[in-house]
């Protein structure tokens, strides 16, 4: 008999893809929205054929994928379920991967052959948990099961401290097999410093009853010396009359490579964040982020009644040095002004570059006149520097700066930037190389 799968998406074009991808090699329900899925997932629990899987959209309306997903768990813990989508950011995945106990994470398009492996894993996976459940009834049976799709037994005696380890357990480890009663201390010995006492802390709310189960990612150390990724779940199988826990069993699961795939995403997210706030050629914040931020900063001011201003800075006649040296040079210009703004602000301080050689500041806790003694610092230390061009060439600019603060009430980032812009334009009239506010 095929296995059931539940598969959920508010298109129905994109539902009869799904269909068609996976091709028949499993007994298929659709659902088309999150309710529609939740109430199937209820039906086929109350039937006492819950689905496998169930592979699920992220974003839907009325309820979305983590919810639905959440929702068919707590109906049915042992249906395994994957997450399709087409975008995801880190924090989407973290929410997605804990509050929907997601088991497998796909970003679309995604190809036939990845998604079947993938529902296959589930199945594989959606067997281990019913054989966890039937750990009670037949003991042997589960240990067998659990060894059969990969994951390793253990079998934990608290008062004594001994502990068996199945063969899969010792062998994801690279260990030789058990001979004789073994130790739990085997176990702990190879957890990870950084992990220990979360493992530590989880196996003593585990014996005292304060959780009813096991459930730690904690690295374990091989033999080869490497470290890898293990989930540790486990319940308490025999308590003594007065609570002391007597017997736990529980498995271990090589989470090695999804771990890794976290990592990575965590890295691509930060890295797409990156470059959606940033400017590439200066490295400072671009015209987008810079008005996220300074809007910020000017509610904060409002707020708590605090003096802020913005400054708007023009590296003078830059057409004429893109004309002269070629483009490069100009590059090299801005760079340089760049790092020269930088170094003279404050960490506190909002710096973008909002145009071609327009650069945008704002400073928190900062009046009119701390404002110029601030831009005139920036304008003479961009005067008596020099550019060094490739060619030796050592290229002297200079910069003109509009100035403004907020006033009482003013609570619009775009009006202290019009104002320093038309303070700016009263700088370059008034001959460039200086100071103007307004």
């Amino acid at each position: 008999m095929a296995a059931r799968v539940l598969l959920v998406d508010d298109d129905p074009h994109i539902l009869m893809a799904l269909r068609r991808q996976i091709d028949g090699r499993f007994d298929t329900v659709d659902a088309a929205g999150g309710l529609e899925a939740v109430a199937a997932a209820e039906a086929a629990r109350d039937t006492g054929q819950p689905f496998a899987a169930a592979v699920c959209d992220m974003h839907m309306p009325g309820m979305d994928g983590i919810e639905t997903l959440r929702r068919i768990f707590e109906l049915s813990p042992l249906t395994v379920p994957i997450m399709l989508t087409g975008d995801c950011d880190q924090h989407t995945a973290i929410d997605a991967i804990n509050r929907g106990h997601i088991f497998r994470f796909f970003i679309k398009p995604i190809d036939s052959s990845l998604l079947i492996d993938g529902i296959l894993a589930a199945l594989r996976h959606h067997d281990l948990l019913q054989a966890e459940a039937r750990l009670v009834e037949n003991e042997e049976r589960w240990r067998l099961a659990l060894d059969a799709v990969g994951d390793g037994v253990w079998d934990w005696h608290p008062p004594t401290g001994r502990a068996f380890f199945s063969h899969r357990w010792r062998e994801m480890l690279g260990l030789p097999a058990q001979t004789g009663d073994g130790s739990v201390s085997e176990w702990k010995q190879r957890v990870h410093p950084e992990d220990a006492a979360a493992l530590q802390d989880q196996m003593a709310r585990l014996l005292d009853g304060r959780d009813q189960a096991l459930h730690s990612e904690h690295r374990m150390q091989a033999a080869d010396g490497s470290f890898r990724w293990f989930l540790a779940r486990g319940t308490v199988l025999f308590r003594q009359p007065d609570g002391t826990a007597q017997r736990v069993i529980g498995t271990h699961t090589d989470v090695t490579e999804r771990r890794h795939m976290e990592e990575t995403l965590r890295r691509q997210s930060e890295q797409l964040a990156l470059l959606a706030s940033t400017d590439s050629l200066t490295g400072l914040w671009n015209r987008r982020h810079f008005l996220e931020q300074a809007e910020l900063e000017l509610q904060r001011a409002v707020r708590y009644g605090r003096p802020v201003s913005v400054m708007m800075i023009d590296i003078d006649h830059f057409k004429r040095v893109n004309d002269t040296y070629g483009h490069p040079a100009g590059d090299a210009v801005l760079r340089h002004f760049a790092a020269i703004i930088r170094s003279n602000l404050r960490k506190s301080d909002c710096l973008g570059r909002v145009g071609g050689e327009e650069f945008a500041v704002l400073l928190p806790e900062s009046d009119m006149e701390q404002a110029r003694i601030v831009a005139e610092t920036l304008r003479r230390e961009t005067a008596v520097t020099r550019v060094g061009l490739d060619d030796g060439t050592a290229l002297g600019i200079t910069a003109s700066f509009g100035l403004t603060s907020a006033r009482p009430g003013e609570q619009q980032v775009s009006d202290l930037l019009l104002r320093a812009d038309r303070a700016l334009y009263a700088a370059k009239d008034g001959g460039r190389n200086r100071v103007a506010c307004d």
